[in-house]
């Protein structure tokens, strides 16, 4: 039998991941009565020394093999401008890899996790979000000279399926897109964040140089409390400065603003390392949701276009 689901891993096509997930779901609902009389055998090596040596081995039916990936790209899936996108495994386990070191073994690592999950359905490590959370602080000069913090929706959807394997509750699940419902403090203040950023670009616009995502992303996913205390003062100056400029714009951005911190019941002290990866998912959906906001508004798409991460 052919095993298309395996490729789909490494380049994974919308329409099929679609068929997939909907033949899982049916196939769950059918009678589960029925023998599983063919297997899925894998068997994963590597080099040690002049030997090689088997590092897993995956044993299980073809339903269940089918019925974990499908459940696989549910969990990945995030919605990136405007549509939801798929991240290929190996690209998935690069987004945790320190780029600017070549002995460091975080990518296959975290590789090996995510094929184990991806065909077992079982639980990745929480180090790997302590992995791509670094990889998000992280502030790298681009080519223009320009200091930049990268939000990528490979690390968003990394963040995203850990976060979510690892909830033991059973509780409110984050999902690929910016939910309204979802009132988690970590991710409010994300969010919040993404906004003052915003806000910041609509009054500072190509005068600006090292903004406060690059001064402050690390201190507000920590620390919110001393963070926003000082962000909030930063972001009423640049409102008031934006309501002589572009009086609309101000009164649009200020409103989304106070909705979102009458969310909240003050800002915490700090945040637990799951937290901070709500955090940092709050702040991509935000971001998500203004791209796709901006598109029907014509004074929105500057500031969206300026902050568009690649």
């Amino acid at each position: 039998e052919s095993l298309d689901e395996l490729a789909m891993l490494d380049n994974p096509d919308p329409k099929q991941v679609a068929n997939l997930i909907d033949s899982a779901v049916k196939a769950k609902t059918s009678d589960s009565r029925r023998l599983n009389t063919n297997q899925f055998y894998s068997c994963t090596l590597s080099g040690a020394a002049a030997r090689i040596a088997v590092r897993d081995w995956i044993e299980i039916s073809l339903d269940e093999y089918k019925q974990n990936i499908a459940k696989w790209f549910q969990e990945i899936g995030i919605r990136a401008y405007g549509e939801t996108r798929y991240t290929p495994l190996y690209e998935l386990a690069r987004a945790g890899h320190n780029t600017k070191s070549d002995n460091d073994p975080t990518n296959s690592r975290i590789a090996t996790q995510l094929w184990n999950a991806a065909l077992k359905g079982t639980i990745p490590a929480l180090w790997i979000l302590t992995a791509v959370l670094k990889r998000i602080r992280y502030v790298e000069n681009s080519d223009d000279g320009i200091s930049k913090e990268s939000m990528t929706p490979e690390k968003a959807a990394l963040i995203r399926f850990v976060l979510n394997r690892n909830s033991n509750t059973g509780g409110y699940m984050i999902k690929e897109q910016n939910d309204p419902n979802d009132t988690r403090s970590a991710i409010v203040c994300g969010k919040i964040f993404a906004v003052m950023e915003g806000i910041q670009r609509a009054a500072q616009g190509k005068n600006l140089n090292a903004g406060i995502r690059e001064r402050f992303f690390s201190f507000a996913s920590t620390n919110p409390a001393p963070a926003f205390g000082r962000l909030m003062k930063l972001s009423q100056n640049h409102i008031s400065k934006l309501k002589h400029e572009r009086p609309g714009l101000a009164f649009v951005l200020d409103r989304q603003l106070q909705e979102l911190c009458s969310l909240l019941d003050g800002f915490p002290a700090a945040f637990s390392l799951e937290e901070q990866g709500q955090f940092a998912l709050g702040y991509y959906h935000q971001k998500q949701q203004d791209y796709d906001n901006a598109k029907n508004n014509k004074e929105l798409q500057s500031i969206i276009e300026n902050n568009k991460e690649e």
